[in-house]
């Protein structure tokens, strides 16, 4: 049965949707060929030659479908401002534009013959959830590069995030809550339940299969028992296919950049960043398509997401479990970081140590407000679970660069170090789910961005379990994250090892807490107002070279002064040095030497996608061209019957 690719096409088609659905495949290849007249060539059978697209002018999308529809052997339809359809060419209605180009793709091509669908994990099994509990509203909100003492959670005299705040005094301080020394792995982590020390701690590339296909992640395991799934944010998972899009990994919609970076306005954006006319290449992204509908609305890009959440909350299927995933840009750096609306902005007068960051912060929690404030009118706080987190320490420069940004107070380090402050980072948890008696506490058991996975998993009612099975090695892989439902409300220990990085793992040992760091240079410490100075406890290391191993050049250290090595190893105990200070590894070589061991049989196995696989796709086209100067998928599925 044929069909129409791209609802908006059925205003105009439906009259003759009948008809279509009488249209017979062909059979004969050479028939096929005589038919297919674009000058577009695939390898299979029967599309040799000629490509598997008809091809016409059109002045609309109307028109264009009615044209295809005047092609017996069609079956779909695209649109676009210019050049010839090609067989990559995505539906899309765009302003109307005379003498486009429109094609429909014939039933009979596109499935080379040799493609072998990626390895799909079976179908989430639902589970019971207690008598009397039902399925909680769900809310995760992952913030770019706050700093561990960027807002008043922790006690200080900041006045400006009173939201945050007032969450933490109705909810739980995280105080050891962990997450990858950078973002994109972090990101990942958390999507996928995976260690980022298994699904490697490089800068997910854009073609990448970084958040693999052949794992399920967890929207795939929330719409699997009814939930209603929105993604706002910041992506930097990797893009390799459209099978990567989030809104066909489980979320119903998806806006937000593809990248690491963006401006505050505009999305991202390549060429010159302060001059639309001049910008070469975009990165937004708007479900299946480039954000071409909202880029002109993006204002500030913190207040744009927050109303964009707030829509999605009040436009959701009350009838449905819901779960918003908002991963903010802010505060990290960008084009127009400062230029906050004036409504959000701090004084000039502040006694803040940088007004445009403070203002940024400020706009932040006043999103953050907004988004609580809309969840309590909708009736959902009482059934809501929310996990607030940065994605990594505070971003900031090194000295004599002062003040910098963020700051980590007290502890030691910044983002991109494996010490405290790269890594432990600022979380809450907060909402109706929290027992009273543990609002406006603090919980110090050691946690994980990858527990969130099966924590949500279990309060949902849905096994977590995501077993992938290396087909080179036959070595089954199972999640790494834990629930750590138990360690919020019972204050009980759930994990006793953790590794933080590939060169740093934690490990508790009755009243200790061990660390060990094997490759590391020189960072900075933090003043109580945020202004930084290099660390004086860790001195450089003689003769010693490091290796960080993270797949990309790390920015702004001073490589000449490596203080860890594995020759000469850092070991602190947490518990009792939370500063880490104070590096005792010559006194406990049997600790080293088994921190080392654990460390080590940590093994990145993040599956590529074989060429067997990729002949299911086309990915014969250049990217930025293809998506009209915005980045994009790098390969598109030939399936007849998948919205790319």
């Amino acid at each position: 049965i044929m069909f129409i690719m791209w609802k908006p096409c059925q205003p105009f088609c439906g009259a003759i949707l009948t008809v279509m659905a009488t249209v017979i495949a062909f059979t004969n290849a050479q028939d096929a060929q005589n038919n297919c007249t674009s000058a577009v060539v695939y390898n299979n059978s029967g599309c040799t030659t000629a490509g598997n697209y008809e091809t016409a002018n059109a002045s609309s999308p109307a028109a264009c479908c009615a044209l295809c529809m005047g092609q017996p052997k069609c079956f779909g339809w695209t649109f676009h401002r210019g050049g010839e359809c090609n067989l990559a060419e995505t539906p899309k209605v765009k302003k109307a534009v005379s003498g486009a180009t429109c094609g429909c793709r014939r039933a009979d091509c596109g499935v080379d013959s040799t493609c072998t669908p990626v390895y799909r994990p079976p179908k989430p099994t639902p589970k019971p959830l207690p008598p009397g509990k039902k399925q909680p509203n769900l809310v995760s909100i992952i913030i770019d590069d706050l700093g561990f003492d960027d807002t008043s959670i922790h006690g200080n005299d900041i006045q400006f995030t009173p939201n945050m705040k007032s969450l933490v005094q109705d909810g739980i301080l995280l105080e050891r809550h962990h997450t990858y020394l950078w973002c994109s792995p972090t990101r990942r982590s958390f999507l996928s339940a995976r260690y980022p020390v298994h699904i490697t701690g490089t800068q997910a590339p854009d073609c990448s299969n970084y958040l693999p296909l052949q794992f399920t992640i967890l929207p795939e395991k929330l719409v699997a028992v009814n939930y209603e799934s929105h993604f706002i944010g910041k992506g930097h998972l990797g893009w390799q296919t459209s099978d990567h899009l989030m809104v066909n990994r489980g979320f119903a919609t998806h806006v937000g950049y593809l990248g690491g970076g963006e401006s505050y306005r505009w999305g991202g954006v390549y060429g010159s960043p302060y001059n639309m006319s001049q910008v070469t290449k975009h990165d937004m992204w708007h479900n299946i398509l480039p954000a071409t509908d909202l880029v002109s609305e993006i204002y500030y890009s913190t207040n744009f997401y927050t109303a964009q959440a707030i829509e999605v909350i009040e436009g959701r299927n009350e009838s449905k479990p819901f779960w918003l995933h908002l991963t903010f840009q802010a505060v990290h750096g960008g084009t127009w970081r400062q230029d906050v609306p004036p409504q959000d902005s701090i004084p000039n007068t502040t006694h803040y140590r940088d007004i445009g960051y403070g203002s940024a912060t400020r706009a932040l929690d006043n999103g953050i407000g907004n988004i609580t404030a809309t969840l309590k009118a909708q009736g959902m706080w009482d059934n809501l679970f929310m996990v607030v987190t940065s994605d990594n320490g505070g971003d900031c420069g090194l000295p004599p660069k002062a003040p910098g940004s963020g700051s980590n107070y007290p502890l030691l380090g910044r983002k991109c170090t494996a010490f405290e402050g790269g890594t432990r980072v600022a979380a809450f948890v907060v909402g109706g789910l929290i027992p009273q008696n543990l609002r406006g506490t603090t919980n110090s058991q050691l946690m994980f961005v990858a527990d969130w996975y099966p924590t949500f998993c279990n309060l949902a009612g849905v096994d977590p379990t995501d077993d992938w099975t290396d087909p080179t090695t036959n070595i089954t892989h199972p999640i790494d994250g834990v629930d750590v439902w138990e360690a919020l409300t019972a204050n009980v220990s759930v994990r006793s090892v953790l590794p933080t990085t590939e060169r740093s793992i934690i490990w508790i040992d009755g009243s200790h807490m061990w660390k060990l760091i094997n490759h590391e240079v020189q960072t900075n410490r933090f003043y109580q107002n945020g202004s930084q100075y290099m660390d004086d406890k860790n001195p450089c290391l003689s003769n010693a070279t490091v290796s960080l191993s993270l797949g990309v050049a790390e920015p702004f250290v001073p490589a000449s002064c490596p203080v860890c090595s594995n020759s000469t190893p850092c070991l602190f105990d947490v518990y009792a040095d939370p500063l880490e200070e104070s590096n005792v590894a010559k006194q406990n070589p049997d600790i080293v030497a088994k921190l080392a061991s654990m460390l080590a049989s940590y093994v990145p196995y993040v599956p590529d996608l074989e060429q067997a696989n990729l002949n299911c796709y086309n990915c014969s086209f250049n990217p930025g061209e293809k998506w009209d100067n915005y980045v994009g998928p790098c390969c598109i599925k030939n399936t007849s019957n998948l919205l790319l």
